[in-house]
């Protein structure tokens, strides 16, 4: 702060204005040279004259007699216009929340419902002499068929030794014949297994159901109209 700052301090808004002298001009921004307060001071009131410039049209629009005869020609066309684009943003932002709302409802409403429809037991009988028995259970679903095997092979049955396992094939046939694979598992002796399996066909379409060997022998059988 220079000696004169007290002396010149009040001229900022003056300075910025330009209603200054030009010989107090001059002294002024010679003092600006030295005086960082004064500049920082100036450097806030920079934007005053812009300002004051847009307030002018409006303080001379507030002086100006209000016409006779009612609202702007155009005041009617604005409301009205703006009037339609709030409807129709309200309408869209519905249409949105109403397409979302169906998109979560498609997919998760059947996930909701649970599957009522009782599954089916099918009791495998054998074709052969075995000790091994089993039962399926058969369920259906959107994409074809779930099935659940429950097989035993008890100890000390026919060609049973300890430690051996036997390799099976559980296998489904359509009502024209067509057999699927559709698992494969070890029988092991003293064990019973318990098997998830699918197909793709309907569960009125399985015609029969059989655990067979890996040389295609028949074992056990099923069908689903029952014995």
């Amino acid at each position: 702060m220079t000696p004169d700052h007290e002396a010149l301090a009040d001229w900022d808004a003056a300075y910025v204005l330009g209603a200054l002298s030009p010989a107090d001009r001059r002294v002024f921004e010679s003092h600006l040279e030295e005086c960082e307060r004064c500049r920082t001071a100036v450097a806030d009131l920079a934007a005053m004259p812009g300002l004051l410039s847009r307030a002018r049209p409006m303080v001379e629009a507030l002086d100006e007699p209000e016409p006779a005869g009612g609202p702007p020609a155009d005041l009617v066309h604005r409301v009205t216009a703006r009037r339609r684009r709030r409807s129709i943003r309200t309408r869209v932002i519905v249409g949105v929340s109403a397409l979302a709302a169906a998109i979560v409802l498609l997919f998760a409403v059947p996930a909701l419902i649970p599957d009522t429809a009782a599954p089916t037991t099918v009791a495998l009988t054998p074709v052969e002499a075995t000790t091994m028995s089993a039962t399926v259970e058969l369920s259906s679903a959107p994409w074809g068929t779930r099935l659940h095997m429950d097989c035993d092979y008890p100890a000390g049955g026919y060609g049973t030794e300890p430690g051996d396992a036997w390799r099976y094939v559980l296998v489904v046939t359509d009502a024209q014949g067509r057999a699927s694979d559709i698992s494969t598992w070890n029988a092991v002796p003293g064990k019973t297994v318990h098997l998830d399996a699918a197909t793709d066909l309907n569960l009125d379409e399985i015609a029969t159901i059989e655990v067979r060997s890996t040389a295609g022998d028949t074992i056990l059988t099923g069908s689903t109209d029952g014995p």
